[in-house]
């Protein structure tokens, strides 16, 4: 059973970018089931083709992934957003990424074939997969040329305006790799900061 204030998370994202009529709501409803990850599980593991795109409505995850035996993180995903491994999902290829509960975590979870029904019979639907998309290439966009044109002190500001509950919730080992950077060079610019 999902609980209703998990329902009004959900649509609070979904009508800040499209406004779905009463049908088109319960379409979309009718396809969610609840998922319950605790701490240090995982949600996705390498080599597993990701079937599914997952709303987050507590807890935080993480994805990476691994260069040589170095975990090397990719992205934060906090309370109130969708988490996915895109090319995966939208390839049916084997994931070359984890995603790990860094914390006990709920989240809404969408099947891909239930999606694809959605984006066929409903154009609202496949509207907010289009705009959904959009947003994901832009902020990979965005990251990749801020790593490119950034100081470290710049990119850890700007993690710190984006993420503010991550900054408290996980080992700062884990932004440093997120940032580019070594444990101590991130302890340094904490420390000017």
């Amino acid at each position: 059973m999902i609980k209703p204030e998990s329902i009004a998370k959900i649509e609070a994202y979904v009508r800040n970018v499209v406004s779905p009529n009463e049908e088109e709501w319960e379409a979309f409803c009718s396809i969610l089931n609840t998922k319950q990850i605790g701490k240090k599980h995982l949600l996705l593991k390498q080599d597993q083709v990701c079937t599914f795109i997952a709303f987050v409505t507590e807890g935080f995850l993480r994805e990476y992934n691994f260069q040589g035996d170095k975990d090397v993180t990719v992205d934060f995903i906090s309370p109130n957003n969708f988490v996915t491994d895109y090319p995966s999902f939208l390839m049916q290829l084997p994931s070359v990424q984890y995603i790990e509960a860094l914390t006990d975590v709920e989240c809404l979870i969408f099947k891909r074939d239930d999606i694809h029904r959605l984006y066929d019979r409903y154009k609202t639907w496949e509207r907010f997969g289009r705009l959904m998309a959009e947003r994901i290439f832009c902020k990979a966009e965005i990251r990749r040329k801020n790593i490119i044109r950034k100081s470290a002190e710049d990119l850890y500001h700007d993690f710190v305006r984006e993420y503010p509950d991550v900054v408290q919730q996980v080992p700062q080992y884990y932004i440093a790799s997120y940032l580019g950077l070594s444990p101590e060079h991130l302890s340094r610019i904490r420390r000017r900061v």
